[in-house]
């Protein structure tokens, strides 16, 4: 071989042997490439695909999440429950997504689930005002009425806009545990933002009379007269608040609307009888109006009082102490102030008399209007000008 041969052969090999690890360098890159998981700037155009991937996920999630809205919108929940989940399915790390599927779930009835996605919010963005918000509406159908209380109470430091749907929510909770002043100053604050709600005023009457102020409850049942002139419950309350007042004529006839109202409720006829008994002796015909209202509910606490008083009337003391008993039985300890009266009626009649006077000093302690003693003068009249009037005195 000539040496020109010789040095293109050379030449020849040189060239190849560099091209080999170049060659094998691109080869083994491209096989690792899917792998790799740094942010090297246009190596390869393969992370960048990835995060469009992952834009294009979030992108359809949204989308979904939208369409959701519209079906829980429509109040068709289990239809948004399913497009959630198919969009958590593509973003599993959305606190807005979780949020939205516990609202569904709320709305479908179920309340584990909704207060798990709660959670799920909660620990994704532990500010979230709204999913508090949501946890504390939850916690209160699962009668987790503490829990309730101190997720609206977070909610609404962390998000004070909310307060025009937090304070009647955080007020009613506050009613169903006793704390009636907390509860007032949430429906005050309530009808700031609602001042024409007449629900809301409604529910602050009661608690105006529950605080024995009488003549604020008056104020609030007439405004929402105004505005529901046909509400019966409302003339009811309102009877019981002039009865603290004294005023009787005035209870008799808001008792009498309401009955027109609404004669099937119990409570109204029950109190109008009671009134009645006030100014009229109990005969038959009153007896036998008691029983027509107890028939309504048999077994109803306020129907075993009509049966009780009825059997009074009638001169059968035993079965009202029978009736009387059940009647306690199906309520608190101290919760009512005509179940203490009655027994202090029955107990006078058959002359027992410390425990009458017992029974009346508790139905006063729970909060008994005065009037409505009267009925009592017709039990045991000397007992009646003895110790109720010094009860009255006191």
């Amino acid at each position: 071989m000539n040496p020109t041969s010789m040095f293109t052969a050379l030449s020849i090999f040189t060239t190849f042997a560099s091209i080999i690890p170049v060659y094998h360098f691109v080869y083994r890159f491209l096989h690792i490439a899917p792998f790799i998981q740094g942010e090297g700037p246009d190596l390869l155009l393969y992370p960048k695909s990835l995060h469009q991937e992952r834009q294009g996920h979030k992108a359809q999630a949204t989308a979904l999440a939208r369409r959701a809205t519209v079906y829980l919108h429509r109040g068709q929940p289990q239809r948004a429950i399913e497009l959630y989940n198919r969009a958590l399915a593509l973003a599993d790390d959305e606190a807005g997504l979780y949020l939205g599927r516990g609202e569904a779930c709320y709305q479908a009835g179920q309340y584990q689930q909704a207060l798990s996605d709660c959670e799920r919010a909660l620990h994704l963005l532990p500010m979230l005002a709204e999913a508090h918000y949501l946890r504390g509406r939850v916690c209160a159908r699962l009668a987790a009425y503490h829990q309730a209380l101190a997720s609206y109470t977070r909610a609404l430091e962390l998000e004070p806009r909310l307060a025009a749907a937090i304070y009647p929510e955080r007020a009613s909770l506050y009613q169903r545990l006793k704390k009636p002043h907390a509860a007032l100053h949430d429906y005050c604050r309530a009808l700031e933002y609602h001042p024409q709600e007449a629900s809301l005023i409604f529910q602050r009457a009661l608690l105006y009379l529950h605080l024995r102020e009488p003549r604020q409850a008056i104020a609030d049942l007439n405004s929402v007269l105004e505005a529901r002139p046909n509400f019966a419950c409302a003339y009811h309350y309102r009877a019981l608040a002039s009865l603290y007042l004294h005023d009787l004529r005035r209870a008799r006839q808001d008792c009498q609307r309401a009955i027109t109202l609404n004669p099937m409720h119990i409570d109204h006829g029950w109190l109008a009888c009671w009134v009645a008994l006030c100014e009229e002796r109990p005969d038959a015909a009153m007896a036998e109006r008691l029983e027509a209202l107890a028939r309504n509910a048999p077994e109803q606490y306020v129907a075993l009082l009509c049966w009780a008083v009825s059997a009074w009337i009638r001169g059968e003391q035993a079965a009202a102490q029978a009736a009387l008993s059940r009647a306690q039985a199906c309520v608190g300890p101290d919760e009512h102030w005509d179940a203490p009266f009655w027994q202090a009626v029955i107990w006078a009649t058959v002359g027992c008399e410390a425990d009458a006077h017992q029974a009346l000093h508790e139905a006063l302690i729970r909060g008994l209007p005065l009037p409505l003693l009267s009925p009592l003068r017709w039990a045991h009249p000397a007992f009646y000008a003895h110790y109720a009037s010094a009860l009255l005195e006191a």
